[in-house]
């Protein structure tokens, strides 16, 4: 499990989960998958830029001017910087989605992103909260939330979700990197988040 917990780790990075939600969002079945293909393409390209590219470039800069020094063995202190510009890039992409005349249910989704990553940080001002499995807890609760507002088939992939949850919790356990409260925290933050903000907004 020690050799193999790295690649799972990566494989199920938070930076990859926005993307990946609004992905399964638009060929969910619902009335959202009928959107034109070429819509879907640029609907996602922004996605992916404002939560992935734009973040992932930040990375180097803040390694170059010695404000992180690994991240993955980073302090909390050292995690903080580049969590509060992700979440900076998080909202500034809520803020562009929301002048797009969307599906309130998009809006939501992105907006609960945002949501997730600055509870995150705040709360790990004190405490240590698993960031990646309130990634993958968002993406359960983001299927949950369809199930419940459209009726929609997705209980074999809210069983891979679930799965993928339990893969990336293990990995982080197995590395030493988290405790089981953390793992657990951080999924059910990351679940109740977008669940209820979906549902209510």
């Amino acid at each position: 499990m020690k050799k193999v917990a790295p690649i799972i780790s990566y494989l199920f990075h938070p930076l990859i989960m926005p993307s990946l939600g609004l992905l399964l969002l638009l060929n969910s079945g619902t009335y959202l998958s009928l959107l034109d293909p070429a819509a879907k393409r640029a609907i996602i390209f922004v996605m992916a830029l404002g939560t992935l590219v734009f973040p992932l470039m930040m990375l180097p800069i803040l390694y170059y001017r010695n404000l992180v020094s690994s991240y993955k063995d980073a302090t909390r202190e050292e995690r903080l910087v580049p969590q509060v510009i992700i979440l900076v890039l998080y909202i500034i992409t809520f803020i562009y989605f929301n002048r797009l005349p969307l599906s309130r249910v998009i809006h939501a989704y992105v907006l609960s992103v945002a949501v997730v990553l600055l509870l995150v940080i705040l709360l790990n001002l004190r405490y240590k909260i698993c960031v990646q499995s309130a990634a993958l807890g968002g993406l359960t609760g983001l299927i949950i939330a369809l199930i419940f507002l459209y009726e929609t088939p997705l209980q074999g992939v809210l069983m891979l979700s679930i799965l993928a949850g339990g893969l990336s919790g293990s990995s982080r356990l197995a590395m030493g990197i988290n405790r089981w409260w953390e793992v657990l925290t951080g999924y059910m933050l990351g679940f109740c988040v977008v669940l209820v903000t979906i549902l209510i907004y």
